[in-house]
């Protein structure tokens, strides 16, 4: 008998997913992780809680990102897309600078408000 195993480092999550292709549960996972990385006092907490909720939404997040929600207001449907930050282009929206997926971004991506 022959056992294969897969060689650590080969699976292939993806850089990003839809919210709306997300189980229930996964919803409610990404929600509360969010909330507690809010709540967290300690940055490495929050980094902990990032690649807690990456791993259980399959997306390959970069050592110390962040998972952010896509905010591109340039989406017909709205873009729901939920990816690493680092992967993202930014916008300013008044005084905020605002994540925008990097589909949006290769699409129609924003630069000012």
């Amino acid at each position: 008998m022959t056992i294969t195993l897969a060689q650590a480092g080969l699976t292939s999550a993806a850089t990003s997913v839809s919210y709306r292709a997300l189980t229930p549960r996964q919803q409610d996972v990404f929600h509360r992780a969010l909330e507690a990385a809010t709540q967290a006092t300690n940055v490495w907490h929050i980094k902990d809680i990032h690649e807690f909720a990456a791993a259980v939404l399959d997306i390959d997040l970069p050592h110390n990102d962040e998972l952010v929600e896509c905010s591109c207001e340039g989406c017909p449907d709205g873009c729901d897309a939920i990816a690493p930050l680092s992967l993202c282009a930014e916008y300013l929206d008044g005084d905020t600078l605002r994540p925008q997926c990097p589909g949006c971004a290769d699409d129609h991506r924003i630069t000012s408000d």
